[in-house]
């Protein structure tokens, strides 16, 4: 999803709390401040959205918020919160947007310059997030790991760069671990007694492949983990490949073991 920056009258949503508490007499003081543009608002650097987390349509180029709201205080703000809410034309949804706006600028200075002010994207909601659907073979043999690599999808498409990969590479020993466990029942003490590495090396024995994915994958997942990045030219990105690519193998090998128990007839 792609956003482009403009600017928005969004309101202060400190302010329109104090002004309904002073309408409190009028039956109607919402819809009576809202029909005369009376919401205390400032123009601010909002976040439009090029298609809908819904049903990801994209979206009109002109689309704009049904209303923003930011949490501007009294106080000389550097920063401050930004929720636009939006409306969907083609399935009606709602979703809302959040960015934060950085400035060296004092917020309540009228001469406040939007062009001056960096906006930076928090999130979305409901989010759009594309999520690896794993075979039910693949949950059964280790459910942990498929609930860590969605955790670690969550991590990611939140903009957590940082400590996503560590989230992956977690995944990929717990898959590790109950391939193995898979293979050797009988050894399931010893094999939580090893590390990650000594698991590949001393029980992944079926499948060159698997155990050169899964050796490459933790080195990769290691950089993620430790300061020193011995291998800068791989990213997050190798570390998924490499796990979804072992999970196809596994699959593979599934497959075949259950057409080797049909006779023939």
């Amino acid at each position: 999803m792609k956003f482009k920056k403009t600017e928005y009258p969004t309101t202060i949503a400190a302010s329109a709390a104090m002004s309904f508490l002073s309408m409190a007499n009028n039956p109607y003081p919402y819809e009576y401040m809202v029909g005369n543009a009376q919401l205390p608002s400032k123009e601010l650097p909002i976040l439009l959205p090029d298609k809908c987390p819904c049903c990801g349509k994209v979206l009109s180029t002109e689309i704009l918020p049904i209303r923003a709201v930011n949490n501007i205080t009294d106080n000389e703000q550097k920063e401050c919160t930004v929720i636009s809410i939006y409306r969907c034309t083609s399935c009606n949804e709602l979703f809302t947007v959040t960015n934060t706006v950085k400035t060296e600028l004092a917020f309540k200075d009228e001469n406040f310059d939007t062009d001056d002010a960096i906006s930076e994207f928090v999130g979305i909601y409901p989010f759009e997030m594309e999520s690896v659907d794993f075979d039910e073979d693949i949950s059964d043999l280790s459910p942990s790991f498929v609930e860590v690599y969605k955790q670690a999808e969550r991590a990611e498409h939140d903009g957590l760069n940082l400590i996503c990969g560590m989230a992956y590479r977690r995944a990929l020993e717990f898959l590790v671990r109950d391939y193995c466990v898979d293979k050797f029942p009988e050894k399931v003490s010893e094999i939580d007694t090893k590390s990650l590495s000594e698991k590949i090396r001393n029980y992944i024995t079926d499948d060159s492949d698997i155990k050169t994915l899964a050796e490459k994958a933790t080195w990769l997942g290691n950089d993620q983990t430790h300061v020193i990045n011995k291998h800068p030219d791989r990213d997050v990105s190798d570390i998924k490949q490499f796990i979804q690519m072992i999970v196809a193998k596994i699959k593979i090998k599934m497959v075949v073991a259950d057409a080797e128990t049909i006779k023939k007839g």
